[in-house]
């Protein structure tokens, strides 16, 4: 008998979320404010993709779709009523500081097939899947992962899990998509299940496991076996806590230290330079390739790369402009690159070694 689960709403950036609740005035929605706000965030995203693009005029899309799906994933998360009003946890979604970790619990409580990506993509270590012919694929004996659902809700699934910080993406050109966890992601019950069995960090899913475990105390090592602890106390600043109905999520984000990250953008950046110092490299590419080599996010990739601009180490990288050249415009805000302190988007890099005497 197969399955049947809630799907989740195909609102494919937070941005839109966020922009709908903020619409509600006094708690009350207003269908024309909501479809608004809505249209105003889409069209700032189809300029961003017009600039970066090197196009005159953006695109044009009328959002009331993206609105009635922003409306059913609201409910599902319990950020309105059944009236259409707003929720006490709606607050939570709209302060910075508190979103993340609601919206992956509530998305963890809420959506079975969420998990399901989260922890499949971490189990495969890397999700090879077809870019646009999924059920062709499926069809001549490809490999979907026991992924028991067509590549559109998949790759909502995947976008969201991709704002939220849990996996990072990149297209091929051979047209697939690589899918990896860019954090650390384990359950109570995956870990005290683990009581008793020999000691397996083998795999990425078991090197989760192992450090979760041995981290917050919830199984000690004894004799090359995993045994329960007398008093577990959850507590450790690295790990983010969700605790859900029926279980608890332990997330620990992957980052790196400066030192790391600069080697393997120099060796990334050669790569793709074919070994050419100062060699201007598209910055979504380079990005694309780093991120894949730390399983970080783009983010995080952002965040580090924008300091070595700033203070530069042991290289010197040099920031300019220029157009991007992408086909599917559907993915392209993901694939944006940083931008300068005066707002200008970083199209290409190039990178030298620092004479440091």
């Amino acid at each position: 008998m197969s399955r049947t689960y809630l799907r989740v709403p195909r609102v494919r950036r937070l941005e839109y979320l966020i922009a709908f609740l903020e619409s509600f005035e006094n708690g009350q929605f207003d269908q024309t404010r909501a479809h608004k706000a809505i249209q105003r965030q889409i069209h700032h995203f189809e300029v961003e993709k017009a600039r970066a693009l090197g196009r005159q005029r953006p695109q044009m899309r009328e959002g009331a779709y993206t609105l009635q799906e922003c409306l059913r994933l609201s409910s599902a998360l319990g950020l309105v009523d059944r009236f259409k009003r707003l929720t006490s946890k709606a607050a939570q979604v709209l302060d910075s500081s508190q979103r993340r970790p609601f919206l992956l619990r509530q998305m963890w409580q809420s959506y079975p097939r969420f998990r399901q990506v989260v922890l499949t993509t971490r189990d495969a270590e890397q999700l090879h899947l077809p870019f646009y012919t999924w059920d062709t694929f499926r069809q001549e004996g490809g490999n979907l992962y026991d992924l028991d659902f067509d590549r559109l809700n998949f790759e909502i699934i995947r976008d969201l899990a991709t704002q939220l910080e849990l996996v990072n993406w990149y297209p091929t050109e051979e047209k697939r998509q690589i899918v990896y966890s860019v954090a650390s992601v384990a359950t109570f019950t995956e870990i005290i299940c683990r009581v008793g069995l020999p000691v397996e960090r083998e795999t990425f899913a078991q090197q989760c496991q192992h450090r979760t475990a041995l981290d917050l105390d919830l199984l000690a090592v004894r004799d090359g076996h995993y045994e329960a602890q007398a008093k577990i106390e959850l507590k450790n600043r690295e790990y983010l806590i969700l605790q859900t109905d029926s279980d608890q999520v332990f997330i620990r984000d992957h980052d790196v230290s400066p030192e790391d990250f600069e080697q393997v953008l120099w060796r990334e950046y050669l790569s793709l330079s074919t070994m050419r110092p100062r060699f201007p490299v598209l910055y979504p590419h380079l990005r694309n390739q780093v991120c894949a080599a730390l399983r970080i996010s783009d983010q995080v990739f952002d965040r580090h790369l924008l300091s070595l601009t700033r203070q530069p180490r042991r290289l010197n990288i040099y920031p300019s402009g220029g157009i991007l050249s992408y086909k599917d415009l559907a993915h392209l805000v993901k694939f944006l690159p940083a931008k300068t302190p005066r707002g200008q988007f970083i199209t290409y890099l190039k990178v030298e070694r620092r004479n440091i005497s």
